[in-house]
């Protein structure tokens, strides 16, 4: 029996979220509250010299790859132009109604009524059977509660309302927080400002955003190798060796904004065990002394000034808070603290399938739009009746083992809720959708087995079965993209591998992946 679903928000979870369940034969009506599709990226709401810090194969939908042969990193322009080449193509934005906002959603028995507000102030009501959320995670600016902070002067702003460096030309400024749009935020202010001040508590782990690059001729990093399947199901030991092995490169690189990479990977801990920055773009402006880095954190203000824990202090003119996003559903009344209290973080137990929440899992590695598409692929399987969710007990079984697993992982930075290993996900869901590869043996169907292996963990490995396949053009893109281990790289990985499943046999020590 075909549903009739209510999908809120036309970003990158929505689009998935639409094509899949529509896939299915569903009746979709997405509310989108903004004029345009594409969530963080509609026109209006980021900033002009945005670079994804994502490539482009993890940032397309499996079912539609890019054109390009190689990895690129697209600029926010061309993401917009892949997004409305997608939607055209499947004629998606028939399902979407712009200038809604959904004020409240409310079960009553097994049906949902859904009351939006249009553009005009008019609200409706409709009636629904299921309601998938899909309204990001960038609803709510959080900034950290600083003592004296309310008697600051100056300007306050967070990074959601960041839009033109020139707002701090010839300023004093603090950018408190770094993550990827920190870091392009405050080397753009770094070109204007008298001074530009960064504010963090501990070093955090920075990768570079080109995973293979060159930038001298003794100096390069081939990383890409550690988005594929059998590196992440190999055990910490082997991150740790190839941190070291970076690290080592890092600090001896003849250039400086290379050394203090270099230095900040090391002090920050092991990258595996944390949330991590891919965006390098910060340490050259460091290097350049045009960014001043105060690490340890704030304990207060008095006036325009900052004292810092170290007891250091700095006059300043403005605050630029980089420090993320509450979650915040208002239109619901089922209060979430955590993501990862949820079945798969997509469904409440005590709820059911009727309410899904689609792309709030962020993954260390590999992008979210392919999470949020394997996800819409389960719940468009649970719409239709071709799947069911577990039991109860089942699913909070789960829900502990899994919460375990990644608190185990991301250690460090516990604190990041929501964080997640994008092989050990993408291939527990693709088990329950039913799309998993199989990986052949080197006698069966070597080439293969090297591209699912050792490869990039692409989306479209997940198109090769399963519902709504694409088996032909998925293979021809596996198989002919160029191979990113070296082949000594490859035969010991396997060997390892070989020996790693031996020991899990003898339980004696496990693969490092979700077993559900």
């Amino acid at each position: 029996m075909k549903k009739r679903i209510a999908i809120i928000g036309a970003g990158l979870s929505g689009i998935a979220a639409i094509k899949q369940l529509t896939d299915e034969g569903h009746h979709v009506v997405c509310y989108e509250k903004a004029e345009s599709f594409g969530g963080v990226f509609a026109a209006k709401k980021i900033y002009e010299d945005l670079h994804l810090t994502i490539s482009n194969y993890f940032m397309a939908y499996s079912d539609f790859l890019p054109t390009e042969q190689s990895l690129k990193f697209w600029s926010k322009q061309e993401y917009v132009q892949y997004l409305k080449r997608y939607l055209a193509h499947f004629d998606i934005e028939k399902h979407i109604v712009y200038n809604h906002k959904v004020v409240n959603a409310e079960q009553n028995g097994d049906k949902w009524t859904v009351k939006v507000q249009s553009g005009s102030g008019e609200e409706t009501e409709s009636e629904f059977d299921m309601v998938v959320v899909c309204s990001g995670h960038f609803q709510e600016p959080k900034t950290p509660d600083l003592e004296g902070l309310s008697d600051f002067m100056g300007d306050i702003i967070h990074s959601n309302d960041y839009r033109d460096k020139m707002a701090f030309k010839g300023k004093r400024v603090m950018c408190v927080g770094l993550g990827e749009s920190s870091a392009d935020i405050t080397s753009e202010i770094s070109e204007v400002a008298e001074k530009c001040i960064l504010s963090l508590r501990r070093y955090p782990a920075v990768a570079p955003r080109y995973m293979a690059f060159q930038e001298d001729p003794y100096f390069t990093i081939d990383t890409s190798w550690l988005t594929s399947r059998i590196v992440n199901k190999l055990p910490f030991s082997y991150h740790r060796g190839i941190t070291k092995n970076i690290f080592h490169k890092y600090v001896n690189s003849r250039n400086l904004h290379l050394r203090i990479r270099g230095e900040w990977l090391h002090k920050s801990g092991p990258s595996i065990h944390q949330a991590v920055t891919k965006n390098e773009r910060l340490f050259k402006p460091i290097a350049e002394g045009k960014v001043l880095p105060n690490i340890g954190g704030i304990e207060r203000f008095e006036g325009n000034t900052v004292i810092f824990k170290d007891g250091t202090h700095e006059e300043i003119d403005a605050i630029v808070f980089c420090t993320g996003y509450k979650l915040s559903f208002p239109f619901l009344q089922h209060k979430i603290e955590c993501m990862r209290d949820l079945y798969k973080q997509i469904f409440i137990p005590s709820v059911g399938s009727s309410l899904a929440f689609v792309g709030f899992v962020r993954p260390q590695q590999g992008g979210i739009p392919v999470i949020a598409e394997m996800q819409s692929r389960y719940l468009a399987q649970l719409a239709s009746g071709v799947k069911s969710l577990p039991s109860l007990e089942k699913q909070k079984e789960v829900i502990m083992e899994d919460a375990n697993h990644w608190e185990t992982e991301y250690h460090i930075t516990p604190h990041v809720a929501s964080l997640v290993n994008y092989c050990h996900y993408m291939d527990s869901m693709a088990r329950l959708v039913g799309c998993m590869p199989k990986t052949p043996s080197l006698l069966k169907d070597p080439l293969l087995r090297v591209k699912l292996l050792h490869n990039p963990q692409f989306a479209a490995q997940y198109r090769l079965e399963g519902p709504h396949p694409m088996s032909e053009s998925s293979r021809d893109f596996l198989v002919n993209f160029p191979n990113i281990s070296t082949w000594p790289r490859i035969i010991h990985f396997e060997c390892a591998l070989a020996m790693q499943k031996l020991l899990s046999f003898l339980s004696m020590d496990n693969l490092r992946e979700l077993k559900k």
